[in-house]
């Protein structure tokens, strides 16, 4: 009679286990798509601010002899701004 209790406690506790960890799966699963929603959004609207793509060509700059990135906006920038624009379009496209 003993050994029979023992046994129920043992499938008790494994059952109890069993349900915390699936429990602890759930909420974890639910809390990354929620994230992920939340990136989303995030990347939506900073794809949304990015001028066209169509508008980015190229100016001669007189002072300096030299010619420039610009878009709607204004220029790129020299230090990697058109590097910078054209990877974060890339990151848009996916």
């Amino acid at each position: 009679m003993q050994k029979s209790r023992l046994f129920n406690v043992l499938i008790a506790i494994v059952l109890v286990t069993v349900i915390a960890l699936t429990v602890r799966e759930a909420f974890a699963t639910s809390n990354i798509m929620a994230h992920k929603d939340a990136v989303q959004r995030t990347k939506t609207s900073e794809c949304g601010s990015l001028p066209s793509r169509y508008s980015i060509h190229t100016e001669s700059v007189k002072e300096t002899g030299t010619r420039l990135t610009y878009t709607e906006d204004g220029p790129t920038g020299v230090d990697g701004g058109l590097m910078y624009l054209l990877s974060a379009y890339r990151t848009c496209s996916q």
